[in-house]
Order: C-alpha cells, then structure tokens, then sequence
C-alpha cells in the first residue's frame, strides 16, 4: 500500500521558511527565560516577592508539559503547519495578556495559556523543519532552525533586559506580542503543510501511547532525559558559582549564556559534517565531545575568563548534539512526528523541573564541580547508548524489497 502524499512543500523560498520557525522558536524560548532578568521588575510593579512571581515560570513549564502531551499528537491529524499556526495566535494572546496582567495571578495564568501555546508549537516546529529538509541537507536544515534558541538567549533574553530598563517589563511582553503575530501573518503558506504522513495515518489517532510503541522511541526518550538533564543540572547552577563561589558580579554571571549562546549558534557551521557522517556515526563521539566540555569546564571552574572559553565550546557540542537528538526522534515514524515530538517536550520540561532538585544536592555538597562531574556522567552513559543503539544492523536478503522500504527510512540508524 503506498503511501499518500503528505502535502506540498510551501510555496515560499526555502530560507524563509527556516527563518520562520527559527523566529517562532526565538521568541518561545525568549519568553520562557525572560522572567529570571525582570523578576525584581515584576515583583515591584505587581507587589510580590521575586518567588510568588516565578510562580509565573512553574506555569509555563507545566503548560508546555500539558500541551506536549496531548496538543501536539493533533498535529498528526490537522497537519503540523496548521497545528504551528494556531499555537502563535494562542502565543500572540497570551504575550499580550501577560504585558497587561493586573495583578500577579493574572500574570501566572497568561503564561500558562503561553505555555499551552509553546508546548503545541515546539514539536510542530520541530517536525516541520524535518519536512522541509532537503534530501541530504537534514541536519543542516534542523541545525539552521535549532539557531532560534541562540536568538532567544543572546538576542531576546539580553535585548528584553535592556528593554525592560528603558521602557518598564510590560512592554518587552507586548513587544513579543508583536513578534508572534507578524510571524503568524508571515506563516501562511506552512499551514497546508503536514509533518509527514500519509493521508490513511492521519485518519487514524496519533496519541502518546501509538508513539511510545515506535520501534526506537524509548530508546529515543532515555537519550532525551541524559541530554536534558544533563544540560540542566549544570546550567542552573552556573550563575551561583559565579556570583557567590568567585564573588563576581550577577552582570558577569550573565556573560556565561551569552558565550553559550554564541557557541550554539556557531555550530551551525559543523552541522553539514553531521549530513556527510550520518546519525548513526556521528552521535556517539559528539556525546564523548559533550562529556569532555563538562569535564573542561570543571577543571577551569575557578577561573572565570577561561570558563567562558571552554562554555563557547560546550555551546558548539551542545548544538550539535541536540541536532542529532532530533533527527534521531524524527527519523523514527514520519506518520507520528507530532506524538514523537511531543513526548519529546514532554520529557524535556520533566527534566527542567527535576534539575534544580537534583543540582542542588550536588551544588551544595561539591559546588559546580559536582554538578559538572554528574553532567559528565550522564552523558558518557549516553554516548555509550547510542552506540549500542543505533549500530548498523545486519541486514538478510529478502524476496522482496519493497517490503523494508519504510522502517530502513524509519530506523534510528539512518542517516540524519
């Protein structure tokens, strides 16, 4: 039975599509790290202490959660463009929401509803980039869309602060508003586009439980937990070493995700070596690569300047190793790109919600060196598993070949 076509490919140049979901990621992971910098900001217009308004955050962690398991399987049915398009006019109204909230409740709730908007529109970005991909040009294409993250740190987070001074904290969320709804207006042509299935899949329910049954997909979600936790547990803690551990100042903290920020959006230059390498080759030493810029940054944790070298380069490993995750993910089922990428953010946003648990136990015993030296751990154990789990396969000749034509494209150790 042969697949059915998943739907043209937009009609626009294939840059602005990239420069669209690179965008929409931008200004989700923008609003989702702008309330550490305007927490005082907040706190003093709202009349609340800076923990009743990270109340705000803890919305919008769960919010994401929520969405991503049970928003963004939709996208397999309504098609990953559409499901793309609705998450920013629902983004749009709760970034508004939030720059006119009157009281701090009303705060929290705007950013659950941005949340709900986030988690829907993360997996559809994710698996729209997949669809766009030009053959042989996989990671490149991801990597290029994953440089939304970097404009989010080093562009939204930093410019947002500045203009939180000048113009007051509302007015960075509306603005951010703005954003969100010029990229709805300018994402038109991507909502007939689908995340990859055909037409008999997307009849049938794509849910949560159809994605876990994918050959690869647990597999795939421990991947997810050591890479994000990992990343977490070390990240989280950066900035109270710097500040309480050197004794420097919160505006030099803040040098260490701009470094990050800048190495993550270098890699895009390496990302075509990942297309020639492929998936299966390349992600066990970019996860060795990873575990070896922990361990570079514990043993230059002392000294601030070279610390902000060794970050540069862990930016540039991290990159790629998420660039990798996500191919692996996508690569399993075209037809549950949705479910899969949902589980996906899923699975992140449990992370970011155990790291501060588990890094504070380790921060307060050995400092960042403890939490650098865990990271390590966790992805060394990674590098090993993907060696394990995406070896090349013997393959035995079949009568026929038509008959492994889907999972030879679906499996894990195709190339990204």
């Amino acid at each position: 039975m042969s697949a059915a076509s998943p739907g043209p490919l937009p009609t626009q140049p294939l840059w602005q599509s990239i420069l669209i979901l690179m965008s929409a990621i931008g200004i989700i992971g923008a609003n989702s790290l702008l309330l550490s910098p305007l927490v005082t900001a907040v706190g003093q217009d709202l009349a609340a202490d800076p923990g009743a308004v990270m109340q705000a955050a803890s919305a919008y962690g769960l919010g994401v959660a929520l969405a991503a398991l049970t928003l963004a399987p939709k996208g397999d049915r309504i098609g990953a463009g559409r499901l793309l398009r609705l998450a920013l006019a629902a983004l749009t109204l709760g970034l508004a929401a939030s720059g006119l909230a009157p009281g701090l409740w009303g705060l929290i709730l705007a950013q659950g509803f941005c949340g709900l908007a986030g988690g829907a529109a993360l997996p559809s970005i994710y698996s729209l980039a997949a669809r766009i991909a030009p053959k042989g040009r996989e990671a490149r294409t991801v990597g290029l869309v994953l440089t939304g993250w970097t404009l989010s740190m080093v562009l939204g987070v930093t410019v947002s602060a500045w203009v939180a001074e000048l113009a007051g904290w509302r007015q960075v969320y509306l603005a951010l508003a703005l954003l969100a709804a010029l990229l709805w207006l300018c994402s038109r042509s991507l909502a007939r586009l689908s995340s990859g299935a055909s037409s008999q899949v997307e009849a049938a329910a794509s849910s949560p439980l159809t994605a876990l049954r994918v050959p690869g997909m647990r597999t795939g979600l421990l991947a997810t937990a050591l890479l994000m936790l990992s990343f977490y547990i070390t990240y989280f803690y950066t900035g109270a070493h710097i500040t309480l551990d050197l004794g420097l100042s919160t505006g030099q903290a803040g040098l260490l995700p701009l470094f990050y920020g800048i190495g993550f959006g270098l890699a895009v230059f390496f990302d075509p070596l990942l297309d020639r390498i492929g998936l299966a080759r390349a992600t066990p030493p970019i996860f060795v690569l990873i575990t070896c810029s922990y361990l570079g940054l514990a043993l230059t944790s002392g000294h601030f300047l070279v610390l902000l070298g060794v970050t540069l380069i862990w930016g540039i490993f991290q990159h790629l190793g998420l660039n990798l995750l996500v191919a692996r993910l996508t690569a399993l089922d075209p037809d549950q790109r949705g479910a899969i990428m949902g589980l996906y953010s899923t699975m992140t946003y449990l992370c970011v919600f155990a790291a501060p648990y588990a890094g504070d136990l380790l921060f307060g015993v050995w400092g960042l060196v403890g939490c650098l030296i865990a990271s390590a751990c966790l992805t060394a154990l990674e590098a090993f598993e993907a060696a394990i789990s995406l070896r090349p396969r013997q393959k035995t000749p079949e009568p026929t070949a038509s008959k492994s034509t889907k999972s030879d494209c679906a499996s894990p150790g195709a190339p990204a």
